[in-house]
């Protein structure tokens, strides 16, 4: 879809980004890509990357969601955190080698102080291997200042 390096939409950096590309996004919802090699830093030899890995990619669809969103803005990724994950749920214990992974994460609800929650699932050849609800917070520069985080 856009012609850019993921990394430029995250505060993540070099084998910490877990994402490849941005498929498609609207004002509540993305859907990245994540091709799973033998390179990935989670990757276990002879079965793929765990599926418990899903939860980060998950994690990483919305800021890089949130990313685009301040780019928009002009302004650059901020941080976030993962505060939980409502009924984690997979079908597998590993996305296989050579699986090119889709995560959608769509907005349940959110908030202007940056908290949200994403309804999000990991689906490959259209068979859908994981699906949760994540909830984050966006660091905001407001937040820094008063010292909440």
């Amino acid at each position: 879809m856009m012609d850019m390096d993921i990394a430029e939409l995250l505060p993540h950096k070099g084998r910490a980004v877990l994402i490849d590309e941005v498929l498609d996004d609207t004002p509540d919802s993305i859907r990245v890509a994540a091709h799973i090699r033998s390179t990935h830093p989670f990757f276990v030899a002879g079965h793929g990357v765990p599926s418990w890995v899903g939860i980060e990619m998950m994690a990483q669809a919305i800021a890089a969601h949130a990313g685009l969103n301040g780019r928009r803005q002009q302004r650059g990724p901020r941080a976030g955190m993962l505060l939980g994950t409502r009924r984690y749920e997979t079908t597998t214990a590993y996305f296989p080698e050579g699986a090119n992974l889709e995560i959608l994460a769509a907005r349940e609800f959110g908030e202007n102080n940056g908290l949200a929650a994403c309804n999000c699932d990991v689906s490959c050849d259209g068979d859908i291997l994981a699906k949760a609800t994540i909830i984050i917070i966006e660091i905001t520069d407001e937040m820094k200042a008063q010292g909440r985080l």
